[in-house]
């Protein structure tokens, strides 16, 4: 006899920490959850995942949504100093949130792991792939040129990752916003590349 599918909604309620009760308590703006979880729940906690989860609404509070969890929370939940503490980091999701009641939430899927920590540059396919799951209303050709210029811009990442191996991430992208094409160019050429 076939084993009967789980619906994702079901997996994901029947996890130690309820995501979708930790959604709703983020929408409500609830401070105190995280006080009320057990221990055992508290060592399970995972931010990203939320992270993920809050700043893909749909409907018209959007682009507000992402807005505040950008400014708010993304830029520092994961601070080596702030990720050492999961409580501030649940009153930074707090934060964030807009506060317009419960909001549909849809999970945003990401690169590849090895993409996003600058191992491996992304190719135009994976990059355009990943825009459409995110943006399924925009336009093709829209999507197609922003993932051109993503790539264009990992693939200088890659790079500065490859050749300054002891830079965090962060000064990576600090350090790509400063350096142009061209003089990663003149470096290829200057290293006999």
């Amino acid at each position: 006899m076939a084993k009967a599918k789980i619906p994702v909604e079901e997996k994901f309620t029947h996890q130690d920490i309820d995501l979708f009760a930790a959604l709703e308590a983020l929408d409500k703006k609830d401070y105190g959850y995280y006080d009320r979880l057990t221990d055992d729940q508290k060592k399970k906690f995972v931010p990203f995942m939320l992270l993920q989860w809050i700043s893909s609404a749909k409907g018209n509070s959007q682009k507000e949504l992402l807005t505040s969890v950008n400014r708010v929370a993304n830029r520092y939940l994961f601070n080596e100093y702030v990720q050492k503490h999961p409580k501030l980091q649940w009153l930074m999701l707090c934060s964030a949130s807009i506060n317009k009641g419960k909001l549909f939430h849809q999970y945003v899927p990401q690169l590849s792991s090895e993409v996003k920590n600058l191992r491996s540059p992304t190719n135009i396919k994976d990059a355009t792939d990943f825009f459409t799951k995110i943006y399924p209303k925009a336009n093709q050709s829209d999507i197609k040129e922003f993932a051109k210029m993503f790539v264009e811009e990992h693939t200088k990442k890659c790079y500065l990752a490859e050749v300054y191996p002891n830079l965090k991430l962060t000064d990576i992208e600090i350090l790509s916003q400063m350096v142009t094409n061209e003089d990663i160019k003149q470096d290829k050429r200057d290293r006999g590349n």
